[in-house]
């Protein structure tokens, strides 16, 4: 049975003809390419480049959809509306309920439970049917879905906790926790919702100058711990590097038996197997992300 997890999500839509040149301008990633149905990770900056927001674009024809942490729609929708000038650009914002599916069945699940097909869909691509909305996501680094609609799917339950185990396995950062306005995107490793090769956008001079340049001082790294997961923010440091870094989450992992962490460290540092102190005198060793199992 696959993983299933509810949750709330907000949704901020973009009506008008303007609809795509203008959200085109005011992201990291390319939504001109987007055709219909299809969607990409996106983030939005200051014009200093650093992150305001990430989340999910989805063309869904006569409108753009926006796939977002609740707690950032307004600060969202108020950036929006105060870049509309003269643009043919209408912003509607909800919070509704969904539903994450996931695991190698999840696919067969939700079609039992709709009808729908989305086992062939891409990352980020979206599957309408009546009154119910799917959209494929990799956050989990395993097949994985969000449903919308008024929508009951079998599976075993996932709660919080242990889909935050899960994310931190798949070294996804979370906004609020693992970055946020003191960070660049390239920084934070989400790297796959910023086009290196599409026209201006808001920020971009400062993505192209740090990418050009062909180095960024501190990255988002995995980390094994010994013991317990550090707390938030728990400095890092080392022989070399006193100021080494910092922990942004951690948690005790079941699957893979041992402690993880997701954190900053400085790039004389980030190489996976590198040794750092934490604060309170345990060991952390750099890992790749993903973590393997």
């Amino acid at each position: 049975m696959p993983l299933v997890r509810s949750f709330s999500v907000g949704i901020v839509d973009l009506h008008g003809e303007d609809r795509v040149r203008f959200l085109h301008g005011m992201v990291t990633n390319d939504i001109e390419k987007l055709e219909p149905q299809k969607g990409c990770h996106a983030a939005m900056l200051t014009t200093k480049g650093k992150l305001l927001a990430d989340f999910v674009v989805v063309n869904l024809g006569p409108y753009l959809s926006i796939e977002i942490d609740p707690a950032l729609v307004e600060k969202i929708r108020a950036h929006l509306d105060k870049h509309i000038v003269m643009d043919d650009v209408e912003v509607r914002a909800v919070t509704i309920p969904a539903l994450g599916v996931y695991g190698d069945d999840a696919a067969e699940a939700i079609k039992r439970a709709i009808g729908l097909d989305v086992a062939a869909l891409p990352s980020y691509a979206a599957a309408l049917g009546d009154q119910v909305g799917v959209v494929r996501t990799p956050e989990l680094r395993m097949p994985g879905f969000h449903v919308y609609g008024n929508v009951a799917i079998d599976g075993t339950p996932l709660d919080d906790a242990e889909f935050e185990e899960r994310r931190i396995e798949a070294g996804t950062p979370r906004y609020g926790v693992d970055m946020g306005e003191d960070r660049l995107p390239i920084e934070a490793g989400i790297t796959d919702a910023v086009s290196f090769e599409k026209g201006c956008y808001l920020g971009q001079e400062v993505i192209a100058r740090a990418t050009n340049l062909g180095h960024i001082n501190r990255r988002l790294v995995g980390l094994v711990v010994d013991g317990d997961p550090p707390a938030t923010g728990m400095k890092l440091s080392s022989p070399s590097k006193p100021d080494a870094g910092w922990v942004t989450s951690s948690a005790r992992s079941r699957r893979l038996g041992k402690t993880i962490a997701l954190g900053y460290v400085h790039r004389t540092l980030w190489d996976p197997g590198t040794q750092l102190a934490l604060a309170d005198g345990r060991t952390a060793t750099v890992s790749a992300l993903p973590f393997a199992g």
